[in-house]
Order: structure tokens, then C-alpha cells, then sequence
């Protein structure tokens, strides 16, 4: 128990690595599914963990000890987990819970800010696309509700920015998020991060892929050109309004900003695999090793779970 309780932690800290790896360099329809319940089972996986190593300090309650059948006393000798361990462990618990409280909250405010969306612009709605007259360039997918489909709105400034074979792929792109329900992938991720802090960064990857595989669909109804100058125009547009607030480099020149921004944003690299060959099966296998990571932290939790219920069955044998 000593050794296998631990695992969970350091496969998180492996995916964190793992991850970005897989989403960048593989098939992105199975990469963000991996990740994505590679996500929740580690996450589940850790507060398992760290619910057994807590657990020991409450068998040392006598109430505790009373219903188990065994004396507060032996916990000290015959479970090998410190009694600080477990302190640290029910602490951590203790803000993990506060965590996913506020996250949920958080979760709830973006729903109820969807539902009014919805209300505003559903008269608006044609074909589940809505247009707004604003000059910002913007297009994103409104998610479904339980009373209301997803629609897609963009603004007058996007579809000035692009000509009619780039609006086919936009619209395409956004169409296609709502079609696979990425924002639900995205609720998801959060709430596994919410569990497990280790995976925060992997959320970003996971929004990635997302991207990834949008554009993949729009590739294969616009063509992988279109889709890619769309993105790359799209992109411009968008951080063109924001240049004033992107503070330019020194080292990089005036541009440095704008530019950093693009890659933050991972723009220069979907760009870049959209203008590559679709990718093919030969890539698909690799986006599953965070699945694997998954397994073997769903294994060590239930090894530890087993030598804890042995550990305090000899506790009552005694």
C-alpha cells in the first residue's frame, strides 16, 4: 500500500507531459477523447487516493474504531501510513471539495448566462445560425440547452473579413462543435482539474484537439486551403481589435505581441496541419496512451483499496 498509493499522483504528473504530446502530434478526434477520460478517471483516481490515505485518521476516532471492531490504538502499528500523511491528505480533500464547490457554482452562473443568450437571440435564429451587427470580428457556438439547439452566431465584422468560400469554412468549424458537443468535453476537463489541480494545463490541450477537430470537419466540407486561410484570416481579424491591449515586445518588435499571441492561441500550428495531408489511421494509435495511463491508475487504486481492507481486517482479527 506504501508504494501503489502513490502511482495515481505520478501518472497525473506523466499525463501532464503526455498530454500536450498527444494532442500536437496525433489524430485529434481520438487524442481529446483520450484525454478526456483519461482526465476523469485520473481525477477520480487521485481523490480515491487520497480518501485512503485520509482514511486512517479517522480510524484512529474511537467512535470509528468502536463500529470497525478494532482498537484506535493498533491503527498506529498496523496501517503504514503516518498520522501527519493523513492530516495532509484530509486537508487536501478539504480544499478539493471547496474547489469543485466553486467550480460548480462558476458552472452554473455560464448556464444560466446560455439560457439568456438563447431568449435573446432565438427570434434571430435562422437555420441555427444567428448574425449580429457588430464590426468586432467574432463567430463561436452557442451549446444547446434542455429547451433550446445549439445555434452558431457571428458578427457582420467576421463575414466582412472573409470572402464566401472562408464563411463556408467558419461557419463549418463552428457547426462542427456543436454537432460533437465540445463544449461538454470542456465541462468535463474542468471539473476533473477542479478534482485534481495536477491536470489544470492539460484542460488547455484538451481545447486544443477541440480546435483540432473542428477543423478537421470544416477541411472535409470547404477543403484543407480554405479552412486553412479562413483560420489564419479569422485569427488576424480577431487580434487585430485587441493589438491595443497587446503589449508589444521589445525584443520581438512592434508586431511581437500580436504574434505572440497567435501561437498562444496554437494558430500558427493548426494552421500548419491544415495544410498538411488529412491525417490517417497510422497516427490514431498513439492518441490512446493517456487512456493506458487511465487503466493503470484505475488498477493501483483498487490494489491500494484491497491491501487497506486487509490491513484493517487483521486490525479486527487482533
Amino acid at each position: 500500500m506504501r508504494t501503489v498509493i502513490y502511482v495515481p499522483f505520478a501518472l497525473s504528473l506523466a499525463f501532464v507531459g503526455l498530454s500536450r504530446l498527444v494532442c500536437r502530434r496525433t489524430s485529434p478526434r481520438p487524442a481529446a477523447w483520450s484525454v478526456a477520460v483519461a482526465m476523469v478517471v485520473l481525477a477520480g483516481s487521485t481523490v480515491a487516493a487520497l480518501g485512503l490515505l485520509a482514511w486512517p485518521l479517522a480510524a484512529r476516532l474511537p467512535m470509528v474504531a468502536h463500529l470497525g471492531g478494532w482498537q484506535p490504538d493498533a491503527v498506529n502499528h498496523g496501517v503504514p501510513v503516518p498520522e501527519l500523511e493523513s492530516i495532509v491528505a484530509s486537508l487536501v480533500l478539504a480544499a478539493i471539495a471547496a474547489t469543485a464547490f466553486c467550480h460548480l457554482s462558476r458552472l452554473r452562473g455560464a448556464c444560466v448566462e446560455i439560457s439568456t443568450m438563447h431568449v435573446d437571440l432565438g427570434p434571430a435564429a435562422v437555420d441555427g445560425l444567428v448574425v449580429i451587427d457588430d464590426p468586432q470580428p467574432g463567430a463561436h457556438a452557442l451549446p444547446a440547452t434542455l429547451a433550446r439547439r445549439g445555434v452558431v452566431v457571428v458578427s457582420t465584422g467576421m463575414l466582412e473579413a472573409l470572402d464566401d468560400d472562408e464563411r463556408v469554412a467558419v461557419l463549418a468549424h463552428e457547426r462542427a462543435h456543436l454537432a460533437h458537443a465540445h463544449r461538454l468535453f470542456l465541462v468535463v476537463a474542468g471539473l476533473a482539474a477542479a478534482l485534481n489541480p495536477l491536470l489544470v494545463s492539460c484542460r488547455g490541450d484538451l481545447a486544443f484537439a477541440l480546435e483540432r477537430w473542428a477543423d478537421e470537419d470544416a477541411a472535409r466540407r470547404s477543403g484543407r486551403t480554405v479552412t486553412a486561410r479562413a483560420l489564419a484570416k479569422a485569427s488576424l481579424a480577431k487580434l487585430a481589435t485587441l493589438r491595443p491591449r497587446i503589449s508589444p515586445s521589445p525584443f520581438l518588435g512592434p508586431n511581437g505581441g500580436l504574434a505572440m499571441e497567435l501561437v498562444r492561441l496554437g494558430v500558427p500550428h493548426r494552421v500548419a496541419a491544415l495544410l498538411e495531408p488529412e491525417p490517417r489511421g497510422g497516427r490514431t494509435w498513439p492518441a490512446w496512451l493517456p487512456a493506458g495511463l487511465a487503466v493503470i491508475g484505475i488498477v493501483a487504486v483498487v490494489w491500494a483499496t484491497r491491501d487497506t481492507e486487509h490491513l484493517f481486517e487483521l486490525l479486527q482479527a487482533h
